[in-house]
């Protein structure tokens, strides 16, 4: 298994959606800018990358992660564009998303991008100098009885009460939005998510680990498709490199 290690960041400002909303519009802020990313507090900045030094030298040695991720949807990000070199120089060997999602700088490794109100779409350009990451989609919840941490917490992108529906529009948005978009580039998946946790029920597994939420045989069936997916863009890829 591949981890995506995220550094714990804190924020002065609880208002982050209006990042999101900009990021849907295709604007990106520049994080120079501290107070819109509530990291005014100097003393914040300087612990932040005290602790980031910390956690790299720390993990450095988990050979299950491959990708850095500084910053994720502008939660007190700042200066990412020399955090993310300052990343490099402390481990060159591992990918860097220096801002998951939102607030893109035009560094690092990954075009980074989470979509959940919109259609996924993306642009072949995003994906001629950095990989086209989809870092977060999906979502989904379907709440299941007896089997939730809260049952008066359902939080999801989009919610289901039937199971059937559930997972006709799980396999309708690989189908329609996703398989088109690696045709045009995307190169990395993240689905938000694996399980529901505390008070998010968009997991594809109960909070309890006991119900699986999404059909087996439909998600392999969804799998291989996307594996020939990505296999016919690589060889695509590599004639053009040839």
């Amino acid at each position: 298994m591949l981890v995506w290690q995220d550094m714990i960041n804190g924020s002065e400002r609880k208002d982050i959606i209006l990042h999101g909303a900009l990021a849907i519009a295709g604007i990106h802020l520049k994080d120079h800018r501290y107070w819109l990313f509530g990291r005014r507090d100097s003393n914040g900045r300087r612990e932040y990358e005290r602790e980031l030094a910390e956690m790299l030298k720390h993990l450095n040695n988990v050979v299950s992660i491959n990708t850095w991720v500084p910053f994720n949807e502008a939660w007190g990000q700042f200066d990412a564009k020399r955090i993310c070199n300052e990343v490099a120089e402390q481990d060159p060997t591992r990918l860097i998303d220096h801002a998951s999602g939102w607030s893109d700088q035009k560094v690092g490794h990954y075009h980074s991008r989470h979509i959940y109100f919109t259609k996924v779409r993306f642009r072949s350009k995003a994906a001629k100098k950095r990989i086209l990451a989809l870092t977060e989609f999906g979502g989904y919840s379907l709440p299941v009885e007896d089997h939730m941490f809260d049952p008066n917490k359902v939080f999801g992108y989009k919610k289901f009460q039937d199971t059937d529906r559930y997972q006709e529009a799980v396999e309708r948005l690989y189908r329609e939005e996703i398989l088109p978009a690696i045709d045009r580039g995307l190169a990395v998946l993240v689905y938000t998510q694996l399980s529901d946790v505390e008070d998010e029920i968009n997991g594809f597994l109960t909070y309890d680990r006991k119900v699986m939420k999404m059909d087996v045989n439909r998600m392999q069936t969804i799998n291989a498709l996307l594996n020939q997916a990505f296999d016919s863009q690589q060889r695509q890829s590599s004639e053009v490199g040839d």
